[in-house]
């Protein structure tokens, strides 16, 4: 009982953190949809509406879930452990707090996108015509983003307290070959199907596109190696005040 009213107590206290991934989701739904409208009301060719806005959503806030989460859990880390609270209750109840913020933001983005494939689009497009550019995922690759997700920035926040600026610059590397790298696979698989960036792209979609049940089964195994690396992790995780 005492584990439970731990993990609830610090879910309540922190609660409030699910607005800044709303913010983000809407925010950059906003931002697109800004973008594209300008894109439309400078050209004179009838062109289509383009769903920047959900893309936007989903990116800005994975960009501020990472890099939020990821570097600024080192403080609620610290703070835990020095007033004497237990790790491994400070560890689900972060857990269940970052599915439950992942669960909202992709909600946001999720209405952003309705809005633009119903409402924004059909009034925008100059040709009656919207363009969905992020289509539905796997039942069974959503549920493992959701659950796996949460541990990786866990663990991201352990290897940071761990390396420090060391690992910020990993990070950081890792998001700029995310966005540099993703648009130009995009691209060469419109324009140069036989392309090595193409190929890539192709293998990504086949992937993605595995079915539910293999995702599951991924996603259970993905699961259970994070929890069990975080766990041991975190409990011999020094505090560095």
């Amino acid at each position: 009982m005492k584990t439970l009213k731990t993990i609830g107590q610090f879910i309540y206290v922190n609660f409030k953190e699910i607005f800044t991934y709303l913010g983000a989701a809407f925010g950059g739904g906003v931002i697109g949809v800004i973008i594209m409208s300008l894109i439309l009301a400078t050209t004179d060719k009838p062109i289509e509406y383009s769903t920047i806005g959900t893309a936007f959503a989903l990116g800005l806030t994975l960009i501020v879930f990472f890099f939020a989460q990821s570097l600024g859990g080192q403080a609620d880390f610290y703070v835990t452990v020095s007033m004497n609270r237990a790790r491994v209750p400070y560890f689900f109840g972060r857990y269940i707090l970052l599915v439950i913020d992942l669960l909202a933001a992709v909600g946001a983005a999720y209405i952003v996108n309705v809005l633009e494939m119903n409402v924004i689009g059909p009034m925008l497009s100059t040709n009656g015509e919207v363009e969905q550019l992020i289509n539905g995922v796997e039942p069974g690759l959503f549920t493992a983003l959701i659950l796996s997700v949460p541990l990786l920035i866990i663990l991201f926040t352990a290897l940071y307290v761990l390396f420090e600026r060391k690992f910020f610059w990993v990070l950081w590397g890792l998001y700029m070959i995310g966005a540099l790298g993703g648009p130009r696979i995009s691209i060469a698989m419109k324009k140069n199907p036989g392309s090595i960036p193409a190929q890539i792209g192709e293998s990504v979609m086949r992937l993605i596109n595995m079915g539910t049940t293999a995702w599951l089964i991924i996603g259970a195994v993905t699961v259970a190696i994070l929890l069990v690396a975080d766990i041991l992790i975190y409990k011999k995780m020094a505090v560095k005040l």
